[in-house]
């Protein structure tokens, strides 16, 4: 064929390699070629370690989160340690169980790669400390509760490292399908009182250099709990905050969204959220120094809002079964409409 077009579109016409449905290996010399410019050598006892421990991941994260309790991975795939047989199963034309099965792991192996490559796996206790501990240390309790200054908090939490299986699953409903398109592998969430509280908390971040405004990124910013045109226009005659604050609670919560939108997020789930990065600064073995940002996701919401969140279609359980469903879907194919 002159023009393999499975893999054509994947590089240049905006295809994901996920959903490439087959590959064109002939042997196992071009299989070992394949896993060479992938970035692992077979012949290197360090690599084919790493490919099995990918390969066990990959298998646990399939098995755990993304079949249902009466689906079974075909033994013979699950037997499999030569990768590069793996690789020479899904290029054929065969359109059995075994072949299916074989595309599965690999795509769920794929994304284990990424994800277990980033640097926030070697780094990760130094990222949380420098990240999270801005927002710790804010953060104040006393007998009357939480507080961000003299802004009353109903709920404050940092959510340290998400676990593979969580960032595999987010993966692999992004077409991108790489690690650094996770964005909230490090998140807060505030809670307020009320919605001018909320953006009372946006305030005090920004003010006390809790966070650098300069660097949030634009397209991942989301704000679907106050309108802040309705907000500007309030403001103009100066009214009491008070009487604002609770002029606001009666407004409708928005719907339109600035940045990406989230096809699994529900319209009934309203917050402020946006994505800030920070500049770690590391020492390395012999103290070499080692600077790079990193990501981390803010949510502010409202108690209303987070008592909402809390229950029914915005709930976060509700939100991770449809990412389930959306990833079981593009890794199995036709396995998960079959159930085999």
């Amino acid at each position: 064929m002159l023009f393999p077009f499975e893999t054509l579109r994947a590089m240049v016409g905006g295809a994901s390699a996920i959903d490439v449905p087959r590959l064109r290996l002939l042997d196992l010399d071009e299989a070992d070629a394949f896993l060479e410019c992938y970035g692992f050598r077979v012949d290197d006892p360090a690599d084919r370690e790493d490919l099995e421990e990918i390969r066990q991941a990959a298998l646990a994260i399939l098995r755990d989160v993304l079949l249902d309790p009466h689906e079974r991975i075909a033994p013979a795939i699950v037997e499999e340690r030569d990768v590069r047989r793996l690789l020479l199963r899904v290029s054929t034309d065969d359109q059995g169980d075994e072949r299916m099965w074989a595309c599965a792991l690999l795509r769920v192996m794929h994304t284990v790669a990424h994800a277990r490559s980033d640097l926030s796996e070697r780094y990760a206790d130094a990222i949380e400390e420098q990240i999270l501990g801005r927002f710790r240390a804010v953060i104040e309790e006393d007998e009357d509760g939480l507080w961000l200054g003299d802004i009353p908090l109903v709920h404050f939490e940092a959510r340290s490292r998400k676990p593979l299986a969580s960032i595999v699953l987010k993966l692999l409903h992004k077409p991108e399908n790489v690690a650094a398109d996770i964005f909230d592998r490090l998140g807060v969430r505030f809670v307020t009182r009320s919605r001018l509280d909320a953006l009372l908390v946006v305030r005090f971040l920004r003010k006390r250099n809790v966070v650098m405004f300069a660097n949030v990124k634009p397209s991942r910013s989301k704000n679907t709990l106050i309108d802040l045109d309705a907000l500007e226009r309030a403001l103009q005659s100066e009214p009491d905050l008070d009487a604002l604050d609770a002029e606001i609670q009666t407004w409708p919560y928005p719907h339109r969204v600035s940045g990406l939108d989230n096809p699994h997020s529900s319209r009934e789930y309203h917050a402020i959220q946006f994505t800030g990065r920070q500049r770690i600064r590391l020492e390395d073995v012999g103290g070499r120094p080692i600077r790079f940002f990193f990501p981390f996701e803010v949510q502010v919401l409202d108690e209303e809002a987070y008592r909402a969140s809390r229950v029914g279609y915005a709930s976060h359980e509700e939100y991770k079964e449809r990412q389930r469903q959306a990833a079981r879907h593009r890794v199995l194919g036709p396995l998960a409409r079959t159930g085999r």
